[in-house]
């Protein structure tokens, strides 16, 4: 059987599984995009992330403070209940479920509107909804600090990976790959360095 039934396969179990929590808390994104993440993030970097989940709590146990955006109320829950079970106070949710069609400084309190040393773009759900958001997020990313977007296959993506080339910052393109749950993956990372 080739990669791509077991990719199918997988993508099918995943809807009746409830993987948060599980594989020791690795982010849903692909192996090669993980690795490179275990490389930048230390104790003291500022992390905010748009959807949160194993990111969250992964993030949580390496970076100094985390802040996340969600628009699932369960998942909200779901997120908070693991961050308070493995007793992790450097994150703060913020739940709006409409959050990528308002300002973000409508959104996070003062303390929160700061420059971030990595900014991952996973969510909202729905491929339109989370393509609408990276232009308001970009502009949280430090200089010498990380854009991350997720699923950058995605059609909606197309513009903003031509906007943010435009801005000229530095770019790695991960490679298709599979994350920890067997789901297909493939990711852009963009460092400003001006």
């Amino acid at each position: 059987m080739d990669a791509y039934w077991w990719v199918v396969i997988f993508q099918r179990l995943e809807v009746k599984m409830d993987w948060l929590g599980e594989k020791n808390y690795v982010p849903k994104l692909s192996a090669q995009t993980v690795e490179f993440l275990e490389g930048v993030v230390t104790s003291e970097s500022l992390v905010f992330e748009t959807g949160s989940g194993n990111s969250t709590v992964w993030f949580a146990k390496r970076a100094k403070r985390v802040v996340s955006l969600e628009d699932h109320d369960d998942w909200y829950k779901k997120v908070q209940k693991l961050l308070d079970k493995e007793r992790l106070e450097n994150v703060t949710i913020y739940f709006d479920v409409e959050y990528e069609k308002k300002p973000l400084r409508s959104i996070l309190k003062k303390e929160d509107m700061i420059l971030y040393d990595i900014v991952l773009h996973d969510g909202p759900h729905g491929k339109e909804r989370k393509a609408l958001l990276v232009k308001e997020v970009y502009h949280l990313v430090k200089l010498g600090g990380y854009l991350v977007l997720d699923d950058t296959d995605r059609e909606p993506y197309k513009l903003n990976i031509q906007f943010l080339d435009y801005l000229g910052w530095e770019k790695t393109e991960i490679p298709f790959g599979y994350d920890a749950f067997g789901s297909g993956k493939n990711a852009v990372i963009y460092r400003r360095l001006k």
